[in-house]
């Protein structure tokens, strides 16, 4: 945590005997920059890689997010669904295809480009906030590296959520906070700019939230215990307020918009009762993160393991008076203790959360994301330290005891893998040929027989325009598709005005609209019948539900 300032004299940041300050800072700016670049261009690597391998999405979330932020660009509005998502992911990308729109559409490859950009920019906020961490360049280098690569990360850093870049900017804000080993203490200033960072966190996924209240009451203790001016003092109060300024902000838009503060809380246990209304018993959801983490990243858990044992046979083996055989590793582990234990906090309050029902439906490992990123920073460390420091027969068996590790973590993670991932093919596919072939303002109704229809309305590009036929949300009653029998979908092709259709290719559909004009896969795009489509234009109260209301 901040401690005094350095006396005069003392070394600042690692440019211990540069000479004169401004010398010395340009001497670390240089290597800082190159290490940072290094960085960066890891991350494209694998990002590249992951798409190379054929993800696309996490969920069907993904394609909703999309869609979302398309319909902002087109309407902007203060609050972008609704619903309990929080609204800056969909300002930032809404904002970005208003920019963009002039040069390009607002397309999901265009999303994709940004969810690539952001990925980039993740792993930068990552690298320095190893940096602050450790004040080690090569530690931070070895750490960064890793976290940018490790499964999850690869898959978050190119998809359309905003997870990564909410755990990087969780972990830039407590890392502002901390004195590394060797120090020197941070500026007060730095600690503003956590605070902004937890702005942006906290109004974008809820897992920062916890962060936040442990990041405002760090920078109240170390303003109460700093040896400097009030003008310090008085920044780190001022960060302490700005880092509860999203939470407070969008307790009160709820209680503004909804009538109720904790209105996103109730959405989103009613949905989760919804989807599983038994559940898991509470011993179960309590364990569930930390389950989660293990499951997902096993090699991340098993490698600080394999350090260990390497290490206690290095020493054990070593003779009397030989030179230490390993490096003191868990000294070197001692600055990810702090923000270690803040990432143990938020995941106990998550836990809490999921117990009450107000916790993410699916793919929880999401949310630990701040952890995981912490512990790939730690064994990325840990292990380029034991490489270094040790001698070659240690080193043989440390890469041999990693190199078990890498392959357990690979042969078994298929089989704990409890969700897989939807690329959603052949809904992207026709949702582009729509795009292709229809006028840009022509009404398109669109099947709905899973969320997969998202995936269609995200390549079609403009949501404005497209009708899902029915709502499939768990909360409302169930809907019989209007496409399983030929009169009922030409009742909802009058009811919207639709010009096109797009669904599966089946008798009911050719029945009433003949030969697709285009297929992919199982799915068709048809003109719709000549005298039941087209204008008037539809309403907001005579379309189906739309991609907010399939939402928490």
């Amino acid at each position: 945590m901040l401690q005094p300032a350095p006396a005069p004299g003392r070394a600042a940041g690692g440019a211990r005997g540069a000479g004169s300050p401004e010398r010395g800072a340009t001497a670390s700016a240089a290597p800082f920059a190159r290490d940072l670049a290094l960085v960066v261009l890891a991350k494209a690597a694998v990002s590249a890689l992951v798409l190379a391998l054929g993800f696309r999405a996490v969920s069907d979330d993904d394609f909703a997010r999309v869609v979302l932020a398309q319909a902002w660009a087109h309407a902007p509005r203060l609050d972008p669904t609704g619903t309990s998502w929080l609204p800056a992911p969909f300002w930032l990308n809404g904002a970005l295809f208003c920019v963009l729109g002039r040069i390009v559409a607002p397309t999901l490859e265009v999303a994709r480009a940004v969810a690539f950009a952001l990925g980039l920019a993740s792993v930068a906020l990552v690298y320095v906030s190893a940096r602050w961490i450790t004040g080690d360049r090569r530690a931070a280098l070895a750490g960064a590296l890793l976290a940018g690569a490790f499964p999850w990360s690869a898959c978050l850093g190119v998809a359309t959520v905003p997870e990564l870049p909410t755990a990087a900017l969780s972990l830039f804000a407590v890392a502002s906070l901390l004195t590394p080993p060797a120090g020197p203490a941070p500026p007060a200033g730095r600690a503003l700019f956590g605070a902004l960072a937890l702005v942006i966190a906290t109004l974008s996924r809820y897992e920062p939230w916890p962060v936040a209240v442990i990041f405002a009451a760090m920078a109240l203790l170390a303003a109460a215990r700093l040896g400097q001016g009030r003008a310090a003092q008085a920044k780190l109060a001022l960060a302490s307020l700005v880092a509860l300024a999203g939470p407070a902000a969008w307790v009160a838009w709820n209680r503004v918009a909804h009538g109720d503060a904790l209105h996103f809380l109730a959405r989103v246990a009613s949905y989760r009762n919804a989807v599983s209304p038994g559940g898991d018993g509470t011993l179960l959801r309590l364990f569930a993160y930390p389950a989660a983490m293990v499951r997902e990243e096993p090699e991340l858990f098993l490698s600080p393991v394999a350090l260990a044992l390497v290490a206690w046979r290095a020493r054990r083996g070593a003779a009397p008076g030989e030179a230490r055989p390993f490096p003191p590793l868990l000294r070197a582990a001692r600055p990810y203790a702090l923000p270690g234990a803040v990432a143990a906090l938020q995941i106990a309050a998550l836990s809490l959360a999921l117990v009450r029902d107000g916790a993410p439906t699916h793919h929880p490992e999401r949310a630990t994301l701040l952890a995981l990123l912490l512990l790939a920073l730690a064994v990325g460390d840990l292990s380029a330290r034991a490489f270094r420091g040790s001698p070659s027969g240690a080193r043989r068996a440390l890469g041999g005891a990693l190199l078990v590790v890498l392959f357990l973590g690979v042969f078994f993670r298929p089989h704990l893998r409890r969700e897989h991932f939807n690329p959603r093919t052949d809904e992207v596919a026709i949702g582009r040929a729509a795009a292709a072939l229809t006028p840009p303002s022509a009404p398109v109704l669109v099947e709905v027989v899973d969320y997969g229809h998202l995936a269609t309305l995200a390549a079609l590009g403009r949501p404005e325009s497209a009708h899902p036929d029915r709502s499939i949300d768990p909360r409302d009653p169930p809907v019989r598709s209007s496409f399983d029998d030929p009169a009922p979908l030409a009742r909802r092709v009058a009811d919207v005005g639709a010009a096109y259709l797009v669904g599966r290719v089946r008798p009911s559909v050719i029945d009433l609209a003949g030969p697709p004009l285009a297929t992919r896969g199982a799915w068709g795009l048809w003109a719709a019948p000549a005298g039941r489509g087209a204008p008037p234009p539809a309403t907001p109260e005579s379309r189906a539900s739309g991609p907010a209301e399939a939402t928490p």
